[in-house]
């Protein structure tokens, strides 16, 4: 059968998460033939670890690497600052693309980027919003539309960050704001896109707080030890395999109250949709552990579930008399599946559309650029204290799309 040629842009781990899961009726034909990043020593050890039969060519540069090679896949997981220019140097081999969240960092590189898009004829494009496929999402989606709850008035959800996660954002291009597009930008557009998903609408006017009242420089009484870069060194960050993450270089060099960064500790959201759902998004670091969390309350019951544990609970009230009845879902998943499960789902996809199979995109670039702009607009709020309105933002981009 025909060897599928992959680049891969970005030696990182989240490019080797997507390599690693290869589904195994495809894994005889792809062919890891190029990579590209500006370290030598990553590009080696992605090569050495990923590499089936010959040794793919090398390349500092993205752009260079995609002027030369004839790819039949491309995985885009290099840092955040990058990814428009890629994907729009990309969109012209009309490949399928896996790029990784946020597609962009800008609201004008979200205008080129759709403008691009639209002019190679919309060539298929999968964001790495890999929450919308694991088990848990997916469960959560499929009782809303079955309408479980009724009417959706309030969707609450927040993000926790262990330290060894925490760790990542005090260092390297991810610590400032012009590299990563901010916080809400890097880390939270994951959670933006699955409320832009369960609420099926669109958010209209965005209020954030943010602080950094905890990671500061302090007296070292007055810090925890759990937070040494001794300690967080030692904690592998989680790309959801050992292998990988024993060839990866996640280690971290500085104490977490001494870096230098643009990232608050801890940071609310408020978000108003254009039906009338009315959220909140908080998220907080140095965490005693990962938490995603999420509660539905509708006009005929309430959802809410934790994707750490694995489980769903709804509430149904009686019709003719106070209380409710409460059942419990347990979601389960390979624990070896990264990501709650959703890594093999959103690489079944992926290698299934190389291959050129019909297969289920639950987020394109259009769904990309929508949780970059609700990033963009908590960004833009948090520094000038007052709501954002996100229509004259999605015009520019969109136009009167």
């Amino acid at each position: 059968m025909k060897e599928i040629k992959v680049g891969v842009i970005g030696a990182g781990g989240r490019s080797a998460s997507y390599i690693r899961s290869v589904p195994v009726e495809f894994a005889h034909r792809v062919r890891l033939m190029a990579v590209a990043d500006p370290h030598e020593e990553s590009r080696r050890r992605f090569s050495e670890h990923f590499a089936n039969g010959t040794p793919p060519r090398h390349y500092e540069d993205g752009a260079l690497m995609l002027g030369r090679e004839e790819l039949d896949a491309l995985v885009i997981g290099s840092p955040n600052y990058t990814h428009a220019d890629l994907a729009l140097a990309a969109f012209r081999l009309k490949i399928p693309i896996l790029l990784e969240k946020p597609v962009a960092t800008s609201l004008e590189d979200c205008r080129r980027l759709w403008q691009g898009y639209l002019a190679a004829g919309q060539p298929t494009v999968l964001v790495g919003f890999v929450l919308r496929y694991t088990p848990f999402y997916s469960k959560v989606k499929e009782l809303l539309d079955d309408n479980r709850v009724g009417q959706i008035l309030s969707l609450d959800a927040d993000e926790n960050i262990v330290p060894a996660v925490s760790s990542v954002f005090y260092r390297g291009w991810r610590r400032y704001d012009k590299y990563s597009g901010g916080f809400m930008v890097e880390k939270c557009s994951h959670d933006f896109d699955i409320l832009n998903w369960l609420s099926g609408a669109k958010v209209r006017r965005v209020f954030s707080i943010a602080k950094r009242t905890h990671l500061t420089p302090r007296p070292r009484a007055q810090q925890h030890e759990r937070l040494d870069a001794e300690v967080t060194r030692r904690m592998a960050f989680d790309y959801g395999d050992k292998a990988v993450k024993e060839f990866m270089d996640v280690t971290n060099s500085e104490s977490l109250y001494e870096a230098e960064s643009d990232v608050p500790d801890h940071q609310a959201v408020m978000l108003e949709f254009d039906n009338g759902i009315l959220s909140t998004f908080t998220a907080c670091h140095i965490q005693p552990r990962s938490t995603r969390r999420l509660r539905i309350f509708g006009s005929q019951g309430a959802i809410e579930g934790d994707i750490e544990r694995n489980k769903i609970m709804v509430d149904i009230p009686f019709e003719d008399r106070d209380g409710y009845t409460t059942r419990q879902i347990d979601i389960p998943h390979d624990e070896n599946d990264g990501h709650h499960g959703g890594d093999s789902v959103i690489n079944e996809a992926f290698w299934g559309a190389a291959t050129g199979r019909e297969v289920e995109i639950r987020a394109g670039l259009k769904e990309g650029i929508e949780a970059v702009v609700v990033g963009l607009a908590a960004e833009e709020s948090k520094k000038g204290g007052l709501p954002v309105d996100l229509e004259p933002m999605r015009r520019h981009v969109f136009g009167n799309d």
